[in-house]
């Protein structure tokens, strides 16, 4: 049965992460798992004006060796829920009478604004344990997980004094699971002048199966695996890399719809989703029937023969830099983006380079990028779109973080940017038979499997700025996004950041009557420091 929530254990930041919770029909064992991998959690920047209060529930199935599969994840909010699954979640397994067992459970975490810190005279409710609805209930045919917003009155004592569903319509048998569930939950009091006060908030209530429904889980199996292949792209770096992809296997143990979770490196991403796609399961099974369920993997690249065949070198003579860029241990580079070569000149045959040089804060994060030259203005706005992605761990002064000046160039060419794939669609363009689909002609709507957001360009970022472009790609036989190029933007910068994030997206494969397509597309993409929705892939006027 369902027990009361532990206390949160886990905390880093404004992020708390409870203890796991058994979630099946069996009785509990004796020794719930327990996680042992380290967490590197943060409340989303992005929201941190909006002051959001939320939290996730994730499921895992963790096995009598101890391997951990997800099951689910189900979130407040979008960017909360992405930040849960990011991570790598390890833990030992339940043990029965000191042997180990299956486990099924969930974990919660919770997200508190900055509003609700413990620090200060004046703060608003901080949300200590929750506990999820347990109801027979389905969420709507939708698809998304079924969650009730509730309106809560807290007491001085943080005390929830009364509850009332935001929509008054809402099924008697879900608000009673609701109710129910909002006995377990916990706050600390707001505060005003430092005296605890009373307040009101709304926050959505998720829900979840009721345990009674939930029939005996056998997790899927691998049974044919293949390596990932090196992209050729990126042996200039060399870099080793991880991406971990959530997919779903089907009752058939196929996989579909592999999606990135987290990448050290997104050149590296469809490879991965390339190998992943050619792999077999025996199939997940609830009471002997096989069914659909949700995985995830970590897709390991590692270069042969050398640990760190791509380093950033010390600087012997710092004299000429400032104070404060002064370090000892240069910044490690962890992940790149390849520069997308800008189309019309791509097409026209057009090389060239540019040369740029990079801020890395003391988060191992780009703080700034100043172009120094360009051999023309588009190659300029590609390296920069392109250097904004990078990741690195940040360099050390005495062991301690410091920002670090990097200066980069990149050549544009087919030597430094191979991609025969997009030679081979430059040249279907140009056949008088190269027939190209438009959205409109596919049998079912293009279905994104991958879509990795723009970075908002940094020389743009200032509070209430925002922005749009009008980017078109081919899509081709296999799903994968490909010769993005700009067809508007309110600034070049939009465009070329919305041109480099288009370049890693990834669809299910188009069909036009029943055989493989190659469709043109385009792909509104907005800017702004505020929440926006995923772009959405709309057809496109051209053939």
């Amino acid at each position: 049965m369902l027990g009361a929530l532990a206390l949160v254990r886990l905390a880093a930041q404004d992020v708390t992460v409870g203890e796991p919770v058994w979630f099946s029909p069996e009785a509990a064992p004796d020794k719930l798992p327990e996680i042992t991998s380290k967490q590197n959690l943060e409340y989303p920047q992005e929201l941190e004006k909006a002051e959001v209060l939320g939290y996730v529930i994730a499921q895992h199935y963790i096995d009598a060796a101890g391997t951990t599969s997800g099951l689910g994840t189900d979130g407040t909010n979008q960017r909360f829920q992405s930040t849960i699954e990011a991570q790598q979640w390890e833990m030992t397994p339940a043990k029965r009478l000191g042997q180990p067992v299956p486990a099924r459970i969930f974990i919660p975490a919770i997200f508190n604004p900055k509003s609700a810190s413990v620090k200060g005279p004046s703060a608003t409710p901080r949300l200590l344990s929750v506990a999820p609805a347990l109801t027979s209930e389905r969420a709507a045919a939708s698809g998304g997980s079924l969650m009730v917003p509730m309106r809560l009155n807290l007491d001085a004592t943080g005390a929830i004094t009364q509850a009332t569903p935001e929509d008054p319509k809402v099924n008697e048998k879900v608000l009673s699971a609701v109710q129910e569930a909002l006995k377990k939950w916990r706050f600390a009091p707001a505060r005003a002048n430092g005296q605890a006060v009373a307040t009101e908030l709304v926050v959505p209530v998720i829900c979840l199966p009721s345990i009674a429904t939930l029939g005996k889980l056998i997790p899927p199996k691998a049974t044919n695996t293949a390596a990932p292949l090196y992209p050729r792209t990126m042996r200039r770096y060399g870099l080793n890399g991880t991406v971990r992809l959530r997919f779903v296997i089907n009752a058939e143990g196929q996989v579909i719809n592999p999606v990135v979770v987290r990448s050290s490196n997104p050149a590296l991403e469809e490879s991965a989703i390339t190998t992943v796609l050619q792999w077999r399961f025996r199939p997940g099974r609830v009471d002997a029937k096989p069914v659909k369920t949700q995985a995830e993997i970590s897709i390991v690249f590692r270069v042969k023969g050398s640990e760190e065949p791509f380093a950033l070198t010390i600087e012997k003579d710092q004299s000429k830099l400032p104070p404060e860029f002064r370090y000892d241990t240069p910044a490690k580079l962890l992940g790149v983006l390849l520069p997308v070569y800008p189309y019309a000149l791509r097409q026209a045959g057009v090389t060239g380079s540019a040369k740029a040089v990079v801020t890395i804060n003391t988060r191992g994060q780009v703080a700034s990028v100043k172009l120094i030259s360009a051999d023309r203005p588009e190659f300029g706005l590609a390296l920069t779109a392109a250097l904004e992605g990078f990741a690195f761990e940040p360099a050390l002064k005495n062991g301690n973080p410091v920002p670090q000046l990097v200066n980069f160039e990149q050549q544009f060419d087919s030597t430094e940017l191979p991609d025969k794939a997009g030679d081979a669609l430059l040249e279907f363009e140009k056949k008088p038979e190269g027939k190209i689909a438009t959205a409109s002609m596919l049998d079912h709507p293009l279905k994104v499997l991958s879509q990795r957001r723009p970075h908002f360009p940094l020389a743009l970022t200032q509070p209430g700025a925002k922005g749009e472009a009008l980017i078109e790609i081919l899509v081709d036989q296999n799903g994968h996004a490909r010769l993005p190029r700009i067809v508007s933007a309110s600034a070049d910068a939009f465009g070329y950041a919305a041109a480099q994030a288009a370049a890693t997206w990834y669809f299910k494969p188009p069909l036009a009557g029943g055989k493989p397509a190659i469709v043109r597309v385009r792909v509104p993409v907005e800017f702004s420091t505020r929440l926006t929705p995923d772009p959405t892939p709309v057809a496109s006027g051209s053939e």
